[in-house]
């Protein structure tokens, strides 16, 4: 798989973190895999603010010391045990976009976890890694070294929809895992509760929404082989809130990645991701892969 071939691991020498390099050495199977440690450029330049003789040569020491700290890390996990890891002082998200693209990363593999770990939410470090990559991002939760078992597409018949699940079977055939494909309709709401007769009238005039939304996700998924040839089991659910009902079904289904594109609308905050990503990234509680355009 191209996209695996260079990968690089966002690590900070937490679990999470270990839980991610864990899944990058596993992932790339073969392909080669780049750590990379931030040093903040706040807290560097708050010890730098300090007196000259306590400052005198403080990024190179500190260099050091995040080099010392890999090897014990490291040792911990064998598939890294040979890896060597790149320090560099910047802005945590910006460090880390600018390594990846330098390397040439395919993916790029972080911890996931928010004020509420391991339960809910994404850590602002690594939403902000999946808003402005150039490369797919697997936010990894710290209970998630082993294989997947089951993998959850999220599709909505879009080109990234369509990368997003030639991934998604890509990992679910790698890891033997059981894959879910989920699209998410609009379905009739009766926004006017006393216009019941006009809403009924509609219903009989647009025919069974569910019937052709699966009827449609049949016809998306045979499009993509590498999904089709691992006779995944489809789900559609009838919701206005897209990101809330992807949210939903992932944990009812026990679903461990939730893979899933992004694009990029405007350029405001949200610039590299459409509101159900946001959603998504914000509420769910399993892995995360996010497939760019």
């Amino acid at each position: 798989m191209k996209w695996l071939e260079t990968v690089v691991a966002g690590v900070d020498f937490s679990d999470c973190s270990g839980a991610a390099l864990a899944q990058a050495t596993r992932l790339a199977h073969g392909g080669t895999v780049h750590p990379v440690f931030i040093l903040d450029t706040g807290f560097v330049l708050e010890i730098e603010r300090a007196p000259s003789s306590i400052r005198a040569g403080i990024r190179e020491p500190l260099i050091a010391d995040a080099k010392r700290a890999w090897e014990a890390f490291r040792a911990k996990l064998p598939a890294a045990a040979a890896l060597p890891i790149h320090v560099e002082v910047n802005e945590r998200v910006e460090g880390t976009m600018r390594y990846a693209a330098k390397v040439g990363a395919g993916l790029v593999v972080l911890g996931a976890y928010g004020e509420k770990k391991p339960d809910v939410g994404i850590g602002t470090m690594a939403s902000g890694c999946v808003r402005h990559a150039g490369a797919d991002v697997l936010l990894v939760r710290d209970t998630q070294r082993a294989p997947f078992r089951s993998v959850l597409a999220c599709v909505d018949f879009s080109e990234t929809s369509r990368r997003a699940l030639e991934k998604a079977a890509a990992i679910a055939a790698h890891d033997k895992a059981a894959l879910h494909v989920l699209h998410v309709y609009h379905g009739v709401t009766n926004v006017f509760p006393f216009f019941s007769s006009v809403v009924e009238a509609w219903i009989q005039a647009v025919g069974d929404d569910e019937a052709r939304a699966k009827q449609a996700l049949e016809d998306f998924v045979a499009q993509v082989p590498a999904a089709s040839g691992l006779k995944p089991t489809l789900h559609v659910t009838g919701s206005a809130a897209h990101g809330g009902a992807l949210i939903g079904f992932a944990k009812s289904s026990g679903a461990e990645l939730l893979v899933l594109g992004t694009r990029g609308a405007t350029n405001l905050r949200e610039r590299m991701l459409g509101s159900t990503a946001e959603r998504v990234l914000k509420g769910a509680s399993c892995s995360i892969l996010a497939v760019k355009p």
